[in-house]
């Protein structure tokens, strides 16, 4: 029933040592290279903005990387205490990849300039309406490959952030002019869908008065009451043929408009969806944590440009201090003890009188040290020491060993070098069989009534560490 109830109060408590945890935030920001430090509540809300902070050991620190272009670079972290954790995975891009090559390409295979120039198209009554349908449908396609290198330039510039990317590619969109399309700050996906369909549109009508032109270019020829001259059978065999070849081009261009119109929206899609931060979690237990995060060129980017696969963007370095926690070294030190007027050096004069000198000298001290104090800072921090000396000095009364006991200072890396004072504790002479200062007495020396017993004194040294127990 017992063991029933501990485990009870075990379960009990543990939800409140966990909700105890202090919580801290460190956000970079990639654009600006701010690196801030916040103090969260339980419920990871920013309740406090810190300068060069301290950090409680074994407090959660949630790192957040802001305006990293996920389109552009990869990020890399390394840590020397452990591993880094992610709290959310990266988005994929790999859907996308095998298409990124077509839009490099700039073949549109529609030029009015290519149109027939015979004096038959001129003056054909459908001729200057195709002439002016080519022009507007050339226009559309020229600002669709603007706008397909906009998003793609975008999305591989590791500088811009996901509002700049947006903002570029809908200010460039807006530069298609047509009043049949909507406004594409509205909606981008109604604006390219509807951008769409007037290039199907304005294809199939141009399809339309290419057929009617060169049905009509063959009733002239079939109807004419004079025979054509074989000059003039030639340039219309080359108007027919030229017809044929603009719509074969006409047909191609506009398949790739409309296939680069649907990639454009596949990647603005991404776009929307992609996540332009990358949050860790670390719990801090070292003194002293150094966080390696370097930007790579992403994959993405990697297949859109082959020449600078794998090539790292910029490194850069988070540092974390903590603070609290027990620590334990230990040292070697030179202490100087003193025992004070309890300490003495006893002597028999030439009238068998028993005299008595103090030993409130210093006696140098070679000591063992164990060092403890609660951690706060790298510098500097106070505790406490204890240890073990031996008198160093030939002439010394003291002998045995000393234990020392007090408080102590705590300098350099690691607190390697320690100042320490406080209380001695060790053997000092004494008289024994009742005799004191100032007795007489038949024996020559002081050997056969003096014994030596364990008094304090006090001492202070300086201590090196050697290496970290905890």
């Amino acid at each position: 029933m017992k063991s029933i109830f501990s485990l009870f109060v075990i379960l009990l408590l543990l939800p409140l040592s966990v909700t105890s945890q202090d919580k801290y935030k460190v956000v970079y920001d990639y654009t600006t290279e701010n690196i801030s430090y916040y103090k969260l509540d339980k419920s990871y809300k920013v309740v406090d903005t810190l300068e060069n902070p301290k950090i409680k050991r074994s407090s959660l620190v949630e790192i957040q990387l802001k305006n990293v272009n996920p389109f552009a670079v990869d990020v890399e972290t390394e840590v020397k205490e452990e591993e880094i954790h992610q709290a959310g995975g990266g988005f994929n891009f790999s859907s996308l990849l095998g298409g990124i090559n077509t839009f490099s390409s700039d073949n549109l295979n529609l030029n009015v300039a290519n149109l027939p120039a015979g004096e038959a198209f001129r003056a054909n009554s459908r001729g200057s309406g195709i002439t002016n349908g080519f022009s507007d449908l050339n226009e559309k396609t020229t600002n669709v490959a603007a706008l397909k290198t906009t998003i793609m330039s975008n999305l591989l510039n590791p500088n811009l952030s996901k509002e700049d990317i947006v903002e570029n590619v809908i200010e460039t969109a807006g530069l298609q002019q047509d009043a049949r399309l909507p406004d594409p700050n509205e909606n981008f996906y109604v604006f390219l869908t509807q951008l769409e369909k007037i290039v199907q549109e304005d294809k199939a009508e141009l399809q339309t008065d290419i057929n009617s032109m060169s049905k009509e270019i063959d009733q002239e020829t079939n109807n004419g009451e004079e025979a054509l001259t074989r000059g003039e059978l030639i340039e219309r065999n080359y108007l027919i043929s030229d017809l044929q070849s603009l719509m074969t081009s006409l047909n191609n261009s506009t398949i790739q408009t409309v296939e680069d119109l649907k990639k454009i929206k596949s990647l603005y899609t991404m776009l929307e969806a992609s996540d332009f931060s990358r949050t860790y979690d670390y719990q801090i237990e070292a003194d002293k944590v150094n966080i390696e995060v370097k930007f790579v060129q992403s994959l993405f980017a990697q297949n859109a440009n082959s020449a600078n696969i794998g090539s790292t963007l910029k490194t850069r370095n988070i540092k974390l201090y903590s603070k609290g926690g027990f620590k334990i070294n230990t040292g070697v030190a030179l202490t100087l003890n003193n025992f004070g007027s309890k300490s003495k050096d006893y002597f028999v004069d030439e009238n068998g009188v028993i005299g008595a000198d103090d030993n409130d000298y210093f006696t140098p001290n070679l000591s063992t040290m164990i060092n403890f104090y609660p951690y706060t800072g790298e510098n500097f921090n106070i505790g406490g020491s204890f240890g073990l000396s031996i008198p160093i000095s030939g002439d010394s009364n003291i002998k045995g060993v000393n234990f020392l006991l007090g408080p102590s200072l705590h300098f350099g890396s690691k607190s390697r070098l320690s100042i320490s004072g406080g209380l001695a504790y060790g053997p000092v002479t004494k008289l024994t069989n009742g005799l004191k200062v100032g007795d007489t007495t038949t024996f020559g020396g002081v050997d056969n009534f003096t014994k030596d017993v364990y008094d304090f004194g006090y001492f202070f040294g300086i201590s090196f560490s050697l290496f970290d127990l905890n």
